[in-house]
């Protein structure tokens, strides 16, 4: 059975949180709707429909659908000027080279997936790609983690989920996988930790640097 790491990529590989939250802010302003920053970038990690549902229930089809038009609208010819998280590239090709199957599972349609994983500048090291396309439910559901796993071929207790929100780890752990944060996409220690991360770090290079040390250890020792 394999053993392995299922990255998110929003926040986690390539610093766009942000970027999407000034995105969603605008698209909501151009429909009329005032929505707050804040609460906009905790809903971030939900796929596009999951985010709406999540900030504005009782929107319509139609206002729904217009909203999230606007947001790829002011949000792709942001793309141009992502850049990855520290230590992305090299904590994703160092796993891979110690005999991990390197994952990426996120709520980005397949041609924004493909585009931010090259990125990283290891696209390489990664084996599957799970995108929006290939699932029904985003994360916090359990679909996107289970997926990763049955594509890579892993079972859930030899892989861990690294991401950044704590949609992540909910989805992780109700599909049975550990998951370890990363704040690289702006949410706290504690958030995470109550999420149900074992541990959390600054960002992609914090964890390589304490890689030893870290909860992977237990996989990279198996």
């Amino acid at each position: 059975m394999r053993r392995g790491v299922i990255f998110d990529l929003d926040g986690t590989l390539v610093d766009t949180t942000y970027l999407h939250v000034v995105a969603w802010w605008e698209a909501f302003r151009r429909n009329r709707r005032d929505v707050l920053m804040l609460d906009i970038h905790g809903a971030i990690g939900r796929a596009d429909r999951a985010l709406l549902d999540y900030l504005l229930p009782k929107a319509s089809e139609e206002e729904a659908q217009a909203i999230s038009d606007a947001h790829a609208e002011i949000y792709k010819p942001r793309l141009d000027d992502v850049r990855p998280v520290p230590g992305a590239g090299e904590l994703m090709r160092t796993l891979a080279d110690r005999g991990l199957t390197v994952v990426v599972a996120t709520s980005a349609p397949k041609d924004q997936a493909e585009r931010l994983v090259k990125i990283t500048g290891a696209e390489d090291a990664v084996a599957v790609l799970v995108h929006a396309g290939d699932v029904d439910k985003s994360k916090p559901h359990p679909e996107p983690v289970r997926q990763a796993l049955d594509k890579s071929g892993m079972a859930a207790e030899q892989a861990f989920m690294i991401g950044d929100s704590v949609w992540d780890a909910l989805s992780a752990r109700a599909a049975g996988a550990a998951c370890m944060g990363v704040r690289s996409g702006g949410i706290d220690t504690a958030s995470l930790l109550d999420a149900g991360a074992e541990a959390v770090y600054k960002d992609c290079r914090d964890l390589l640097y304490n890689l030893e040390e870290s909860p992977l250890e237990r996989l990279l020792r198996s």
